[in-house]
Order: structure tokens, then sequence, then C-alpha cells
């Protein structure tokens, strides 16, 4: 088993995974949009087309961010996977999972809002020193871009609107990006790093980066590492997926009972500090339920324990 595990390098499969995941992303989405032209085309057709629709569109925008998800995400890892089936384990499903481990995982990243919360003021409140302004004017230039757009996605006040949403906000980007960043990157980085720690927060630095979102970057990457962990310890990707969609799915629902109640996207955005009290019990009941959820993976089966990680 071991001489399978080595035939293909860690690099090979690195470059393998960069070039699907740019030659579908770019091209699939060449294609959405090429097919969305030809469709306002037939529609207006004595009108010039612009592709500022897409930005002006809720609906569009969904749709590419849907056809980006699977193009970028869930294609080029499962050809990954195929294509070195039988040489690299990807996607570990190597330990049952049990309702438990949902429940503590569900609770866990609850117990953790309001500290994600803390967490993402104090990084959107960073400041570049002054040789470095310029750079901060286009992070926080490319940040605003990017809220005009999930402004479009986010605000939603009818209930088919939030299950359209949850579907591609959160559904389809946790299991996509939990395949390549856990099930993919966790793999590759691992055949080259002994490490698992090390392997884990290289993966998170790399999936918070991904997103392009520099003041957000630091709660980004915690719950990168969190997910990582959750797929080290329990050997089976469904769990992470799991984690990210709560994560996503909490703020989609959010989202949409705030805009039931007739409040703007920047109104959402804005920070309320609460009592310390707050982020300290958010801090304790997080750690119980992960150490529990560490413990569920560690259960004892046939009078045998599993092997420790």
């Amino acid at each position: 088993m071991e001489e399978l595990t080595t035939k293909i390098s860690p690099g090979k499969s690195l470059i393998k995974l960069l070039l699907y995941m740019i030659v579908l992303g770019t091209s699939i989405q060449l294609l959405f949009m090429g097919l969305v032209g030809l469709y306002m085309k037939i529609l207006h057709p004595d009108n010039s087309f612009s592709f500022s629709f897409l930005q002006d569109s809720s609906g569009a925008l969904k749709m590419l961010l849907l056809s980006s998800s699977i193009a970028t995400f869930i294609l080029p890892a499962w050809l990954l996977y195929r294509t070195e089936l039988g040489a690299n384990l990807y996607f570990e499903r190597l330990k049952q999972v049990s309702l438990r481990q949902y429940l503590f995982i569900f609770a866990a990243m609850l117990c953790f809002i309001p500290m994600m919360s803390v967490i993402s003021y104090w990084n959107e409140s960073m400041q570049l020193p002054e040789s470095l302004q310029g750079v901060q004017q286009w992070m926080r230039a490319s940040e605003d871009s990017a809220a005009v757009m999930t402004k479009k996605i986010v605000e939603e006040s009818t209930w088919s609107g939030l299950f359209i949403n949850l579907f591609i906000l959160a559904v389809v980007p946790a299991i996509g990006e939990e395949m390549v960043f856990r099930g993919c990157l966790q793999n590759i980085f691992g055949r080259w790093i002994a490490n698992k720690h090390v392997v884990i927060w290289v993966v998170a630095i790399l999936f918070s980066a991904f997103h392009m979102q520099f003041f957000g970057f630091f709660p980004r990457m915690l719950l990168g590492a969190f997910f990582g962990y959750l797929y080290v310890w329990s050997k089976n990707i469904y769990l992470p997926i799991f984690g990210h969609f709560i994560n996503n799915a909490s703020a989609t629902v959010i989202a949409f009972y705030y805009t039931r109640k007739g409040m703007g996207f920047e109104e959402m955005n804005v920070f309320e500090q609460e009592p310390n009290w707050v982020y300290l019990a958010s801090l304790i009941f997080t750690a119980i339920f992960v150490i529990l959820y560490y413990h569920s993976t560690k259960k004892i089966v046939h009078g045998t324990r599993l092997e420790e990680d």
C-alpha cells in the first residue's frame, strides 16, 4: 500500500489540481456569460448588451456564483480524485460518523458566533503602516466591490429566495471548498510535510487568502484551521463539510431575518459591542463542544482504541 501512495508526487498532484481549477473555472464561466449574452440578444435584438447586467441582476449573480463554485472547486477536485484513484486517498471516509458528532459541531459553530464577530471587527479595523496606505486603499476598494455583489445576493426576503441562497451560498460552497482545501490540499501538503498541524495551518492560510477578502482574513483562517482539525480527527470529509455548511447557512439565515425586518446590508454589518462575559462564554462553550467532538472521534471500537492521529 505504501508503494501506491507514492506513485504520484505531491508537486504533480498540486499542479494538476491548479490547472483543473484555472481551466474549468475560466472556461465554464466564460461559457455561462456567453449563454447569458445570447439569451439577452434573443430577448432584446435591437439593444446593445452589456455584461454589467450580471452585476445588476441578483438572479444572474447567483447563477454565476453557482457555476463558479461547481467549476472552480467541485469539478477539479473530483477530476483529481478520479485521475489518481488508487494512488492517493482523497475525501477520506475512514471512520463512521455519529449523530452526536454533528451535534457537537453544530453547537460549537453557533457558540463561536460572538467571538467570530469580535475577531472580524478587529480584523476590519486593521491599519497598515503609513508606507503601505496605497495597499490598504486597494484592499478596501476590493472589499467594497465584493460587498456590492454580496448585498445583491443576501438581501432576500422571500422563503423561496432563502432556500435558493442556502443552496448557492451554503450547500455548494461547503462541498466544493472542503473537497479542494481539506480533501485535496491537506492530502497533497501532507505528503510533503510530516507535521499535520503545520499542514492544517498552511492550508487554512491558503483557504483564507483564496477568498481575496483581506479584512476578513483572520476569522476565515481560523475557520479553515477548525475545519482542518475536524477532518484530521474524524478522518471523514462529511464533518468539515457540515461545519462549513453551518457557518455559511447561519450567516445566510441571519441576513434573511434582518432583511425581513427591513434592515439593509450595511445595517446588518454594523458591529455591536457585547459585554465581555458574552465573549468569554462564547470561547468557553466553543472549547467544550470542540473537546467533546474530539473525544467522540477517539471512541472504543470492539475493545480497541482507534489509532491516535
